[in-house]
């Protein structure tokens, strides 16, 4: 197979990857696999690619993998499938990387874990409400107060101090106040760095370019660096402080990219017709596959759960 992988293309393997999820499922009828017998037998390539995933899918269906086949499987299987698999790889290290803290969790003072919702108060007593998965490290000095957001989101009352001001940097962009109530958020893979502001004034600082947000107004951080202004319902944006998550006409690709940032493991979307499809709802971020669950039923959708740490959605 090594030396005809490189002809396969990503139509296919996504393709594949759809027929893997579906005959694994435990509804998958006589109809699927008729179906998938002739969409196998179409090409030479449908079945190296549906082997190769199969594979990959039984190689990393056990917990816990020891580290020296671990390592074996991320050479051989990256080299081989490339981008998309890549995906279905990566969800598969994330079984074994559950109990293991990020990088970014050594370095920092204080952090939250998957799903974790976390309120702290600065020793100024500025209180900090820490989305999912953020880290961030405190350091004050005589005349300021930095905070140095590692990853993830949090949303800042500030104690006010006009001798100290109260900066927050995430390396691309940094947001200055002088007593206020904003939220910063790290760049992810599916989102832009940015601010928002509920009361008060900010000066966001990013690539040489500044700009002074007031309440209801939002910046954010293209991947070219760019400083772009608009309004936004800050209270739908930071619900997450309450438990909520809170959409309104948004792409479903962007809702399950945001499901995704509450619980372990991957939601692997199959299909573009899919992620176009528009959610305006109030879910509970505790319990993401009781949203799964409401966008299935109210959605022509399809949503397969491999494994606990794996669900696959696509078109009905």
């Amino acid at each position: 197979m090594n030396g005809n992988r490189q002809t396969i293309d990503d139509s296919t393997l996504e393709a594949a990857a759809t027929w893997v999820a579906k005959l694994q499922s435990d509804d998958a009828t006589a109809a699927d696999r008729a179906a998938f017998e002739l969409w196998v037998s179409a090409h030479p390539d449908h079945r190296l690619a549906y082997e190769e995933l199969r594979a990959l899918w039984s190689d990393l269906g056990d917990v816990p993998i020891p580290s020296e086949r671990l390592g074996e499987l991320r050479a051989q299987r990256r080299r081989r499938v490339g981008g998309f698999v890549g995906l279905c790889l990566a969800a598969g290290l994330v079984m074994l990387s559950l109990a293991t803290p990020y990088g970014d969790r050594w370095r920092a003072d204080f952090y939250t874990g998957v799903g974790e919702i976390r309120r702290i108060t600065l020793e100024d007593g500025t209180e900090v409400d820490m989305n999912t998965d953020t880290a961030l490290v405190v350091r004050y000095e005589q005349g300021r107060r930095k905070v140095r957001l590692l990853r993830g989101e949090a949303f800042f009352a500030v104690s006010k101090n006009p001798l100290r001001p109260f900066v927050v940097e995430d390396g691309s962009l940094s947001a200055m106040a002088l007593g206020t109530r904003y939220s910063v958020g790290t760049a992810g893979a599916e989102r832009a760095a940015g601010v928002q502001v509920e009361e008060g004034r900010v000066e966001v600082a990013a690539a040489g370019q500044k700009a002074i947000l007031g309440a209801g107004e939002v910046a954010t951080i293209d991947k070219q660096g760019r400083l772009s202004l608009s309004k936004t319902d800050v209270a739908a944006g930071t619900a997450w402080r309450d438990g909520k998550l809170v959409f309104s006409r948004r792409p479903l690709r962007d809702v399950l990219a945001t499901l995704e940032r509450y619980r372990h493991g991957r939601i692997l979307l199959l299909d573009e017709a899919a992620g176009g499809l528009e959610v305006s709802g109030i879910f509970d971020l505790h319990d993401t596959d009781a949203a799964l669950q409401v966008l299935e039923a109210s959605l022509p959708l399809r949503v397969m759960r491999i494994s606990g740490l794996m669900v696959v959605v696509q078109s009905r």
